[in-house]
């Protein structure tokens, strides 16, 4: 019996979000509460909503897999499927980013390698169903799994800017 494996989004990428989601709620709170323009307040806030949609939403994304299939959690959604369900499992590469595509009696889902250990997940997907419904390009992934930093360099940088707005409102204006 199997036991159940959750491949959540990797904390290397949920860690600087967090901050950045949190930084902007301290500038939004700033501009309010502060005697910052109208205009101001609008920006952070027009910023702050859709940050928190996206953080809540890859917050919330995990793949979990058992003995009786898959199950595709997302903010306020899942989707759960049986192994017999999957009828392909294919990839694409763009760079450094990788989005699996599996398709399903009920539909296709697409996992990207934001997950934690996609490497691992694949193989199971490939243990569960064979290498007739899995590309050869997906199950190099095993071996040679793709990582991307740059979507994490970006949010530590958009992080470190704000805290620059933060210091530079707090001390210096």
């Amino acid at each position: 019996m199997m036991s159940e494996q959750q491949y959540p989004v990797r904390n290397a990428l949920l860690v600087p979000f967090t901050l950045v989601v949190v930084l902007l709620l301290i500038l939004l709170l700033m501009a309010v509460f502060g005697k910052y323009s109208f205009a101001e307040q609008i920006f952070y806030f027009a910023a702050f909503v859709p940050a928190l949609y996206v953080f809540l939403e890859t917050a919330s994304r995990k793949v979990i897999t058992d003995e009786r299939g898959m199950t595709i959690r997302k903010f306020l959604r899942r989707k759960a499927f049986s192994w017999e369900d999957i009828t392909h499992v294919g990839c694409v590469i763009m760079g450094k980013k990788v989005y699996l595509l599996i398709t399903t009696l009920k539909g296709f889902f697409i996992v990207s390698n934001a997950v934690d250990r996609l490497s691992v997940l694949i193989q199971e997907l490939l243990d569960h169903l064979g290498e007739e419904k899995m590309e050869e390009e997906a199950r190099n992934l095993i071996a040679n799994p793709i990582s991307k930093m740059s979507d994490i360099f970006g949010l530590w940088i958009a992080a470190l800017a704000m805290s620059g707005i933060i210091i530079y409102k707090v001390f210096i204006l």
